[in-house]
């Protein structure tokens, strides 16, 4: 179909039943498309897409990105002339969507209703964030066995068993290399590893708390 000038697809098929019914199916993936702009598209399983423009029966329009029919990142909301009058920010994870920032505009004054850049920071950086804390804080107490080895003159594994009666003799040096964050004395040899497991430590421990501390100030803990 053509409409102003803009192109609107629309497909049905025909289906005839066993029961020699016949009836009109209407495919799920359908767009628009304004001023060359692809819009309000919905894919083969009739979920909203890419960039939405939702008009309502006053004139008023909202527009912004849609993904698996979840409102994403920043929408706005304009009245007919165009003058914006809200603005808010989604972000997902998984299946749950966190609206971080509301700002209303209508009076004249942005009024801030809902503000949490670091919510959305901690959301949209989730997976590169858990990553860095893993390989950082595991990361050292692999470089923590090294370092106690050379000064104890031992060859102990970092990593800790107890799997029925088999029960590795490593405890005690996994607990240490776990929970050693400084060292104050240790072998001259040992100057690198050292500098590199504190490092590590540090970047492990601001992540760690810096989460914690953000979500209690954004109140979600």
């Amino acid at each position: 179909m053509v409409k102003d000038n803009d192109t609107l697809p629309y497909q049905e098929t025909m289906e005839i039943r066993e029961n020699g019914d016949t009836v009109y199916l209407v495919a799920c993936r359908t767009f628009e498309k304004t001023n060359v702009q692809i819009v309000n598209q919905s894919d083969d399983h009739c979920m909203r897409q890419g960039l939405w423009t939702i008009t309502d029966s006053l004139g008023n329009f909202w527009t912004g990105i849609y993904h698996d029919n979840n409102e994403v990142g920043i929408w706005k909301k304009f009245d007919k002339s165009g003058k914006l009058l809200k603005e808010t920010e989604d972000v997902s994870f998984g299946k749950d969507t966190y609206k971080v920032k509301e700002i209303d505009y209508s009076s004249g004054q942005p009024v801030t209703i809902i503000n949490k850049p670091f919510l959305a920071f901690y959301i949209k950086n989730l997976f590169a964030i858990m990553v860095i804390l893993f390989v950082t804080f595991f990361g050292r107490v692999f470089i923590n066995s090294s370092i106690y080895n050379l000064e104890n003159g031992t060859d102990f594994s970092p990593i800790y068993f107890h799997f029925g009666p088999v029960v590795t003799k490593s405890f005690g040096h996994s607990l240490l290399c776990t929970f050693t964050f400084w060292f104050s004395d240790y072998k001259p040899e040992n100057r690198q590893l050292v500098i590199i497991s504190n490092t590590m430590s540090v970047i492990a421990l601001t992540i760690f708390f810096g989460i914690i501390i953000g979500l209690a100030l954004t109140e979600e803990i």
